[in-house]
């Protein structure tokens, strides 16, 4: 074998080495990675639930119950959620019209002005036990504030001509950081509020 022919071999190895390298070192796809698909949230199945302290006494609960928007994930639902909920104001519901009109009032919701709480994701990671810590921004009383809400998947169920996707989310805010403060240095309304959001959406063929 002459010494060209060596020179060769040798450089065919060579190459061959770092093209197996680069191969092992490529990352695998990730879930995110994946294409992901539109659903439609379902409003009569969609609420949003709050929870906050009163008088220093007893935890008071309401819900709003309009909600609206999207979310995305992977036909199969392992890809990385993204979502754009959009929630009206003059929904709020404690089963007292007389409180509902109060909390759609200024020093609270502000419903003439601000006719929405609109939330916005803009990242998303696995939270290492089946679910995400989803980040994103959520606008009310025409503040917008970056929130991260724990969210799981609550099932994905269809057929050939419908599909449905399930998500819950819970975070804990603060209401101050919004501009909503009536009540807080006095402690006749706590100033952090617990959110638990059901949402359900669809999906078409």
């Amino acid at each position: 074998m002459t010494s060209m022919t060596r020179l060769g071999c040798l450089a065919f190895a060579l190459l061959s080495t770092l093209l197996l390298v680069a191969a092992a070192s490529k990352p695998l796809a990730s879930t995110q990675d994946a294409e992901t698909i539109e659903f439609t949230l379902d409003p009569v199945h969609c609420m949003v639930n709050f929870r906050i302290h009163h008088a220093g006494a007893g935890m008071f609960w309401g819900r709003f119950n309009d909600v609206t928007g999207t979310f995305n994930t992977s036909e199969d639902g392992a890809a990385a959620p993204s979502m754009n909920v959009s929630v009206a104001v003059d929904s709020v519901d404690t089963g007292t019209e007389k409180l509902d009109r109060t909390l759609m009032g200024p020093n609270f919701f502000d419903s003439k002005e601000f006719e929405t709480i609109t939330f916005k994701s803009t990242n998303a990671e696995a939270d290492g036990e089946g679910g995400w810590k989803l980040t994103g921004k959520l606008t009310m009383l025409g503040v917008t504030k970056e929130v991260v809400a724990a969210v799981e998947m609550t099932g994905l169920k269809g057929n050939p001509v419908i599909k449905k996707a399930g998500y819950e989310a819970t975070l804990t805010i603060k209401r101050s950081d919004f501009g909503m403060d009536w009540g807080v240095k006095n402690g006749a309304l706590g100033d952090e509020v617990r959110l638990i959001i059901g949402l359900e959406g669809d999906w078409t063929a």
